[in-house]
């Protein structure tokens, strides 16, 4: 409508007067573009967008209009909050005929009560029996009718009370949301009467996704290469305003707002009776403002904005995430309600390789293990997992930060199809030598694994340890596996798996020092710990028996703390 200084104003609802054309949702925020079509007149225009969510961050606020028309300003402003209406002409009836129904129920009930009584001080001795029919016939009448007419208020009075609950929540109604308070007034001037479109952009706290996976696992099959993971995204918002039918892309970047590289000042040194002058390391560049101009917008806080400030920081610093975005297919609907709604981003097979691990002195079950291989173009965050074996679910489990063609593990749990037997040790002792005796303590051990699978495996750990002397007079050799120490000569001259020691135990099986396959181990370090382990390859109902062999030489017959 127009307005005798020829300005016209317009005022448009966002929650009904728009759509939501993109959602670009964080792990704390999220961005909103609305579009809004408006009919504008030659000259000036005011228009005003209502029914914003409170928690709008107004500096992010942005505006593009689409049509003959100039913005020649952007103001926004919470409105105060409206009390809620109380009452009415017609809850005031309703409250009045409730009342009245009430008090027409409790006089039935007293009128009953009355019969009842009047019936049990009849005296059967002076009634006449010809009159006693009669009376109780009155009786079951008169009793019949007001007990009609008790059933016909109560019906009356819960229809009073229905009514009553209807015009309550119409007044609530009337009231504007207290979640969506925020204005926005776009100044507009049109060269022409034409219908523009108005693009309105905006960030809102209140607002997050993390991220959840299922990783399946098939060991029955013969290749067992492949894991599926199911990438999903578990999105949540209170920002006060429904998204409905919205578009939504999920950003692992996080807005990075007032970082800067701190600056070093000159570090000045003095003798302590000279004063001191300078600092080392200067303020860090300036921090956020808490004040400043606010020309273009009128906040009001209050009571009902503080939920939206609980869950969120004055700074947020980026994690150093690789940056990628997700585009949800369709359009989804996530209503305010801050509960978890659970979308699948991605369904992607991924190449693995399956590893089984056992300590069996400490413990003979085996565990499952995955290497797995980002393959694909997505990035993965830090999230739980659900991990199904065969499908069965096995266990929880977490995948870490993974960027494309990044490798991470997963454990998979227990696999109770390889069984390890820990069998009996044999522990010897013995003398040798006239005037320079030596004593000889021999241990040697049995490890017998069985694959109870129907095909064949690669990649099983047994690992073991054996002592580690810390006097010079006690010397441990390991006798089977015959691994060999590494040397400093041999860790100089590379660090390729040929320069790892191994030892063959059969055709398809070797042992080596525990951290040989790690690319970053130093190699002078492999078996200082005394850890060893086989790398098994055992055929489908097969089994292979590995055997440990040390013994730990002393020159004086002293009792050996920690051997056995």
């Amino acid at each position: 409508m127009s307005s005798p200084d020829n300005v016209t104003h317009a005022r448009m609802n966002s929650l009904n007067e728009s759509t939501i054309a993109n959602i670009k949702l964080h792990s704390n925020r999220a961005q909103i573009t609305r579009i809004f079509k408006s009919r504008v007149v030659k000259g000036k225009n005011i228009l005003t967008i209502f029914s914003l969510p409170n928690p709008l961050d107004h500096d992010s606020l942005r505006v593009e209009a689409r049509g003959p028309v100039i913005i020649q300003g952007v103001t926004s402003s919470k409105r105060e909050m409206e009390h809620d209406l109380e009452t009415s002409e017609l809850l005031e009836q309703l409250k009045q005929q409730k009342i009245d129904a009430e008090n027409a129920l409790a006089r039935s009930h007293k009128a009953l009560k009355a019969i009842d009584a009047y019936i049990d001080k009849l005296d059967a001795q002076n009634l006449d029996i010809s009159k006693l029919g009669e009376a109780m016939e009155i009786y079951d009448t008169t009793g019949q009718k007001w007990d009609d007419n008790i059933t016909t208020i109560k019906k009356e009075k819960e229809v009073i009370e229905n009514n009553i609950e209807a015009e309550y929540a119409r007044l609530q109604e009337t009231v504007t949301d207290k979640k969506l308070r925020v204005e926005v007034t776009v100044s507009l001037f049109a060269d022409s009467d034409a219908e523009v479109e108005i693009t309105l952009i905006y960030a809102v706290s209140g607002a997050r996704w993390e991220p959840s996976y299922d990783i399946r696992v098939n060991t029955q099959d013969p290749i067992a290469s492949r894991v599926q993971l199911i990438y999903k995204a578990d999105i949540s918002q209170n920002s006060g305003e429904p998204w409905t039918d919205a578009p939504i892309k999920l950003e692992t970047a996080q807005p990075t707002f007032g970082i800067e590289v701190p600056s070093l000042a000159v570090w000045n040194i003095r003798h302590v009776n000279t004063t001191i002058s300078g600092e080392g390391l200067s303020a860090g560049g300036r921090g956020l403002g808490k004040g400043g101009a606010q020309r273009h917008r009128k906040i009001l806080p209050n009571e009902d904005d503080l939920e939206y400030d609980a869950h969120e920081t004055t700074e947020v610093t980026s994690k150093g995430h690789v940056n990628a975005t997700f585009r949800i297919p369709g359009t989804t609907t996530i209503p305010s309600d801050n509960e978890p709604h659970q979308i699948t981003v991605a369904q992607i097979d991924l190449e693995a390789a399956m590893s089984w691990i056992c300590v069996p002195k400490g413990d003979t079950r085996v565990h499952l293990n995955a290497t797995i291989k980002n393959t694909s173009d997505y990035t993965f965050l830090w999230g739980e997992s659900n991990v199904f074996v065969d499908q069965s679910f096995i266990a929880r489990g977490v995948v870490p930060d993974v960027s494309p063609h990044e490798t991470f593990n997963c454990a998979l749990g227990l696999d109770p199809s390889i069984r390890v037997t820990y069998h009996t040790p044999t522990k010897m002792y013995q003398e040798s030598g006239f005037y320079s005796k030596s004593h000889k303590h021999s241990f040697s051990q049995v490890i017998s694994v069985q694959n109870t699978k129907s095909i064949d495996i690669t990649g099983v750990k047994i690992q073991e340890h054996i002592p580690v002397s810390q006097d010079a007079s006690l010397t441990v050799k390991l006798l089977k596996p015959s691994l060999a120490a590494v040397t400093s000569s041999a860790s100089a001259a590379g660090s390729g798996p040929a320069d790892k020691p191994r030892a063959k135990v059969s055709e398809s099986s070797y042992a080596q020092w525990v951290g040989s396959e790690s690319a970053s181990q130093d190699l002078t370090l492999l078996g200082k710990d005394g850890r060893l382990e086989w790398v098994c390859a055992i055929p489908a109902h097969g089994n292979i028996n590995l055997q440990l062999e040390w013994e730990v030489i002393a020159t004086q017959k002293t009792a050996i703390v920690g051997l056995f």
